[in-house]
């Protein structure tokens, strides 16, 4: 799930192993099942961020 951060700047490594930087203002894509997410979600450092819009492809492919 995609989050966007405010805090100080942070670092954690996730159960699969990915080392993870987070950055006030940063949008990072985060597992949902992790402890450490939800609780930087209760304390409100981490907010859910609408996931990106596709764009249609508008070029005039003939």
């Amino acid at each position: 799930m995609l989050y966007r951060y405010t805090g100080p700047l942070t670092a954690m490594t996730l159960p699969d192993g990915r080392d993870v930087v987070l950055a006030p203002g940063c949008a990072v894509d985060l597992p949902e099942d992790n402890p450490v997410v939800a609780t930087f979600a209760a304390l409100g450092r981490l907010a859910a961020e609408p996931a990106p819009k596709k764009i249609k492809d508008q070029s005039n492919k003939e």
